[in-house]
């Protein structure tokens, strides 16, 4: 099995312990701040997901391989998107109704009842949508239209994303840690959610033979072999693209990027939506991957702290998951 330098199986689990050792000591931060107003951690939340999608938006602008993969191949990776990810979340939720729920469990209780970061009402829900989409456009537009003096582009966002990135673990851990404990939290946990991952999983196959069906159809040229691999990254966009432009060449590479990056934004912006329509766990398996990061504060303040023990589970086994599958069907 092959990983990249810069994306090897040892860094993924790096980052995972640190994504974990972020939020344990916010959670730890977040007990002895308990009984007082957690409103400021919201807005902090709040404000490094518009800084985030604020330089992925202008990361998007300057990387002339998405740009491209919109212009040449982007018809391709909405088709793989809209089936990898549709098929997915209608997987989710028919597990979440007739499985999960057959007996009335309960995972999510008032947000009210923990006096952390609240689930947010429909029109406070759409409006945060906007405001990061556009922090995301407003970021693109920046660097397509290369206003801004040339010193700017040169920064590296990169880096800064990494540092926003753990700032924003550390004040969800906080928010969690003002609430609930724990314990407490992962008690309400149902069994049933542990196969929660392989049913993401199969939705995700599933769409991709309907997706590569589609895409035949319409005279593209797309092996059933690269539609399950690009949508087997579930949002894993930096290593699958690298994977997949060594196996397939460049084309599929961006294909792949661009359909993952999908993904993420699409659980980023629509995940109060998502869990009114599909139940609570359908922006989880949306987001795939990006659980353990970006999305995750999102899908909180949608669904409720109480939700974070089966989304950080989810994603840790889909983040541990995916190099392998990967590789699998890449053989």
């Amino acid at each position: 099995m092959y990983f990249p330098p810069n994306v090897s199986f040892y860094y993924i689990c790096r980052v995972m312990w640190i994504t974990l050792g972020l939020l344990i000591l916010g959670i730890v931060l977040g007990m002895f701040l308990r009984g007082h107003n957690g409103k400021w951690v919201s807005a902090v939340v709040m404000a490094t997901v518009c800084i985030l999608l604020f330089v992925m938006g202008v990361r998007v602008g300057l990387n002339e391989e998405i740009i491209g993969a919109i212009k040449s191949t982007g018809v391709i990776s909405a088709i793989l998107f809209v089936f990898g990810t549709g098929t997915c979340i209608i997987l989710t939720w028919l597990f979440t109704k007739y499985v999960i729920d057959r007996r009335r469990e309960a995972v999510v209780a008032e947000a009210a009842d923990t006096g952390s970061v609240e689930a947010s009402g429909g029109s406070s829900g759409f409006k945060d949508s906007l405001i990061i989409l556009g922090c995301f456009v407003l970021g693109l537009v920046l660097s397509l239209t290369r206003i801004l003096p040339d010193a700017f582009y040169a920064l590296d966002f990169e880096s800064y994303a990494d540092w926003v990135l753990y700032a924003m673990l550390l004040f969800v851990g906080i928010s969690i840690g003002m609430g609930d404990s724990i314990l407490a939290l992962v008690k309400k946990l149902p069994r049933r959610v542990l196969w929660l991952p392989l049913v993401a999983l199969a939705g995700t196959w599933i769409g991709s033979v309907l997706a590569f069906l589609v895409i035949k159809s319409l005279g593209y040229d797309l092996s059933l072999q690269q539609s399950a691999t690009i949508n087997t990254a579930m949002g894993y966009y930096s290593l699958s693209s690298i994977l997949t432009t060594k196996a397939w060449g460049a084309t599929i590479g961006s294909i792949c990027l661009l359909t993952n990056l999908l993904r993420e934004l699409f659980t980023i912006l629509c995940a109060k939506p998502l869990g009114k329509i599909f139940g609570r766990f359908a922006s989880t398996s949306s987001g795939g991957a990006t659980v353990t990061d970006t999305s995750l504060p999102i899908i909180l303040k949608a669904e409720g702290n109480e939700i974070m023990p089966a989304v950080l589970y989810f994603g840790i086994v889909i983040n541990i998951a995916v190099p392998f599958l990967l590789a699998f069907f890449m053989m």
